[in-house]
């Protein structure tokens, strides 16, 4: 069984953030005189120094019974405002450092005569010491908004060949939500009533549930009184979070709700001449890329097993790579989660270096579809121009209105 990330790796990771402090300390103080005065670089270290004393703290201070009230959601923000601001930083220094560099590049060669050039010189030097304090402004827009904001992604699916009891049928799926401080009861019941709003016959969750084990028991009250209003039932595969949480303790406490878990196995949700079946896989863990494609197949494999050959199979997933499984193996539509989309987009583009073969939203390959979804939650409060979302998949057959592929926003 994996377990939680080890001490050396939040080590390495306090160093890497230190490093992006003294870096963002270096790049004010190239930019302007204002911040080369002693008081604000005190005030700099200070705040940066308890920002970066303050995560160990949010973590272990925060309340027992998971009621995560105002003033610690202010504090929270506050810490990770300041903190993701620095590390923003570095792109928005190299944007006004590249303006200032084209900027005397085209000036005129001969400088203004006299007081002229001086006040604009002046003027210059004090309108550009605020321009750093944007970054400030991205870290609490992607916080503030990212953390609260989440759309509806609403699609119409058409296929050839659909079977007649699938004409209409509505899946929605909730992936990530990573309940704890970053998504309490609140945020929960919101979700849930936009899910209930939607009337889906199906709710699937793609793994990464919870965070804060304090909050599992209300968690799983709440998904217990809301599985009689979905027909055909709530459906849940495991997330890598679960392990580093505690997957038995999860586990007992799923056993005692509605919510079906579906491990490497399947449950048939319709019947008729081609029967439904949705399919859930264990996440994947393995050292090495190889090595995890071959753990996929072996979990589909199993999920897949005393499925009848006809029937329409979705295969739920946490960790993207199973798209090439479901493509592989002819699965009509798979719903996946981990990315978050990356969390942070341009024009739909993830912007963070970590990348997976599959990002965010649909991939298509011969009439067959996958889907990340971005993620319900989150257990970083950044997000911008990649919202959190939940999904709502339509099914209905190819025709004249709805040829064969996604139709979104229907």
């Amino acid at each position: 069984m994996q377990q939680s990330p080890s001490l050396t790796f939040y080590l390495l990771v306090a160093a890497a953030m230190l490093g992006l402090v003294w870096l963002g300390w270096r790049l004010l103080n190239r930019w302007h005189p204002f911040y080369r005065q002693p008081q604000i670089r005190t005030l700099y270290w200070i705040v940066s120094a308890a920002c970066l004393a303050a995560i160990p703290l949010i973590r272990y201070l925060r309340p027992l019974d998971g009621s995560y009230g105002l003033l610690f959601h202010i504090a929270t923000y506050g810490v990770y405002i300041w903190l993701i601001g620095v590390i923003a930083l570095l792109p928005v220094m190299a944007v006004l450092g590249g303006g200032r560099l084209m900027r005397r590049r085209l000036q005129p060669t001969a400088p203004e005569a006299g007081q002229s050039a001086m006040d604009r010189r002046t003027f210059l030097r004090k309108a550009t010491v605020s321009l750093p304090l944007a970054a400030w402004g991205i870290s609490a827009g992607g916080i503030v908004v990212g953390d609260n904001y989440i759309a509806a992604q609403r699609y119409t699916l058409a296929y050839e060949g659909l079977p007649a009891e699938l004409d209409g049928f509505k899946v929605a799926q909730i992936s990530d939500t990573h309940i704890g401080p970053f998504f309490d009861m609140a945020k929960m019941d919101r979700v849930l009533a936009m899910t209930a709003a939607e009337k889906p016959d199906v709710l699937v969750i793609t793994g990464d549930l919870i965070d804060d084990l304090n909050l599992l028991a209300p968690a799983m009250e709440r998904l217990s009184r809301f599985a009689p209003d979905v027909p055909k039932g709530v459906y849940f595969c495991w997330g890598n979070h679960e392990y580093f949480r505690g997957v038995s303790t999860i586990r007992r406490a799923l056993e005692a709700t509605p919510v079906q878990l579906l491990h490497n196995s399947n449950r048939q949700i319709t019947n008729g001449v081609r029967p439904a079946f949705l399919l859930g896989v264990d996440y994947p863990w393995a050292k090495k890329g190889d090595d995890q494609q071959t753990v996929r197949q072996a979990f589909f494999r199993q999920a897949i097993s005393g499925v009848p050959d006809n029937a329409f199979c979705l295969l739920l997933a946490h960790h993207p790579g199973f798209i090439d499984d479901g493509f592989d193996n002819n699965i009509p539509l798979t719903l996946t989660g981990h990315t978050h989309g990356g969390q942070v987009a341009l024009g739909g583009y993830p912007l963070l270096p970590l990348q997976y073969k599959y990002m965010r939203g649909f991939y298509e390959r011969g009439g067959h579809y996958g889907y990340v979804s971005l993620g319900t939650g989150h257990w970083l409060p950044f997000r911008l121009g990649s919202p959190a979302e939940v999904a709502f998949f339509n099914f209905k057959p190819a025709s004249p209105q709805f040829s064969a592929g996604i139709w979104p926003n229907r």
